[in-house]
This record gives structure tokens, sequence and C-alpha cells, in this order.
């Protein structure tokens, strides 16, 4: 059965959450199911009704929120008005939106690193979350994924091709970026996206080549990575030194042993800098960074199932 099968579609909706921003928000399964909100990558990727095979069992009141600018929140794209502490609010706007007075968060990546800090923010309006592949957005997180000391060392070849001799320092790099996407020529924009999304793509699943659809697709992805990154994620990470150690609900972290977008080791020294004790993450042996890899998805489909049946014994 297909995942839509399994959690058919409740309703759709587009929020107003201000500021030029309204947010795609779908919900599936269960009505009257344990809430459970699914944050995206990226940030920009946007979600997919495919990720719904992480939900095994039903009983699942689902939520698949389109971060600003992604998917098809409105408007596409768009990096004003667009940063890390408005993402943080924008789920606090939704679960009052949808009258929910508490609920279970789902996410990898950047995703992760939203829903993470969610939970610390608003620790009382958190039950329980997993996620996978963290991103922690600090400047050795950053150095790693785009700077020359980094994954570069690993990937050499491939970071040759994506920073085209522009990886001095990384606001170098990110500069020439932006000025490689707002380019007038469509072709050379085309051009920019393939290797910023190629450079990802060989670091989240070496060895398999980026489609011309991705690329079509990856524009916006490309676009609003850059707009965080050159940014320094607005001040996230500094947050998250602040108040990571609040986090009171039971938390999963699982990091793929072949995560080289966002490596294990990373993700445990902040934990065990900032976050509450005893947290670290768990290695998925033989995994990497995305849901695409089967070993690290049935690994958050294992964990989301038993969340599901903990959560739903404590309330019969």
């Amino acid at each position: 059965m297909s995942p839509a099968k399994s959690h058919p579609l409740i309703r759709q909706d587009w929020l107003d959450v201000g500021e030029g921003h309204q947010l795609f928000l779908a919900q599936y399964g269960d009505p009257q199911g344990i809430p459970v909100l699914y944050l995206h990558g990226g940030p920009g990727a946007g979600c997919n009704p495919q990720e719904l095979k992480l939900f095994i069992d039903r009983g699942f009141h689902i939520y698949l929120l389109d971060q600003r600018a992604a998917g098809r929140s409105k408007p596409c794209g768009e990096v004003a008005n667009n940063d890390f502490p408005s993402l943080v609010k924008d789920i606090e706007r939704v679960r009052h939106w949808a009258g929910v007075e508490a609920w279970c968060l789902l996410g990898g990546s950047f995703g992760a690193t939203l829903g993470y800090l969610y939970s610390c923010v608003y620790p009382h309006r958190v039950l329980s979350q997993i996620y996978w592949g963290m991103f922690i957005p600090s400047a050795e997180g950053m150095e790693w994924l785009y700077g020359r000391g980094g994954a570069a060392q690993i990937f050499s070849t491939q970071y040759q091709q994506f920073s085209a001799g522009q990886g001095e320092s990384l606001q170098q790099l990110f500069n020439h970026f932006e000025e490689g996407l707002n380019q007038v020529d469509a072709e050379v924009r085309r051009a920019f996206v393939r290797r910023w999304l190629s450079w990802e793509l060989s670091l989240a699943i070496p060895g398999l080549e980026l489609s011309e659809a991705l690329v079509e697709q990856g524009s916006v992805l490309a676009r609003l990575e850059l707009h965080f990154a050159r940014h320094d994620y607005f001040g996230g990470y500094q947050l998250m030194k602040r108040v990571g150690a609040d986090l009171i609900c039971p938390t999963i972290i699982l990091q793929g042993e072949l995560d080289w977008v966002c490596p294990q080791r990373l993700v445990d020294e902040y934990l065990q800098a900032y976050g509450p004790k005893l947290l670290r993450s768990r290695l998925v042996k033989g995994g990497y960074h995305t849901l695409a890899d089967t070993r690290m998805c049935q690994a958050v489909a294992e964990a989301v199932t038993q969340m599901g049946r903990y959560l739903a014994s404590g309330r019969s």
C-alpha cells in the first residue's frame, strides 16, 4: 500500500504568517491520532508526501509543513524576512492555528536543527522527537560543509568543481555563488545551481548523479541554502548554545556512519557542551545523510514506530 493510501489526505491550507509569507500545510492520517509535525531540510527543500513512508503504523495525525519560501509556500524562493528565528516562530504559529496542545517533531538535516531549537524554546509544546543527519550551524559546521578544510579533504575533485577556485574564504565562495545565482542569463544561473546541488549530493549520497530534473527543482533549495549560509544562519547557533540544555522531551538523534554533510562528531560535541545531560546521537552503521539511503530510512521509520506505540499506550 502506498504511503498516501495508508495515511489519507485530511486537508491543505496556506497560512498567512505575516511579513509577506504564506506557509503551505498539508495534513494526513488520522485526525484524532498522535500529532506529528514533519520538518524538511535545506532550508528550502520542501515536503514530499513520499515522506509518509516513515509512518509504518496508522494512528498519526501528520502535518507536512513547507517552511518559508519552500515547496508550495508563497512567494517561492523569497529571501526577504526569511531567517532562523522566523522559522521557529512559524512553527508555534502553526501549532496555535491547528489547535494542538503539544505535538511530536520529526525532521532531518536543517529540519532537525530547526526542530531541536524549537523544542528548546518551547519545551512544553513537544511530546517527543526524532531527528537524523542533524546540522550544526556553527563556524566549524559551515567550514566542514563548504570550506577547504572539511569534507573537501575527502571529496577533493568534487570540491574543486564546486568552488571553481573561489574557496579562499567562505565569504568569497558565498559571494561568488550569490552573484552567479542572480545572473540575468538563465543558463548561467542553472550552471551555478548545478554546481551547488552536485556538491551537496556528492556528500549526501556519494556516486549518485545529479539529474536535470533535480537541477530544475533545486534552484529554490540552492538559493535558500546560500541565503542562510551567507548570514551565518541568523544567529541560530548562538541561540542553540543558550537554550540547548532546556530540552525536556524524549529525543532521538540518528547520524549516519557515512554522513559527510553533518558528521556525528560535530553533533556530539555540541550536545556534550550545550545539550541536556546524557543525550548523544545514535550511529546508524553504514548510513548516509538522507532518507534516500535505505539504512537511514529504516532506522528512522523504526524509531517513529516505537515512539508512536509508546505514546499510544499512554493515551489508552
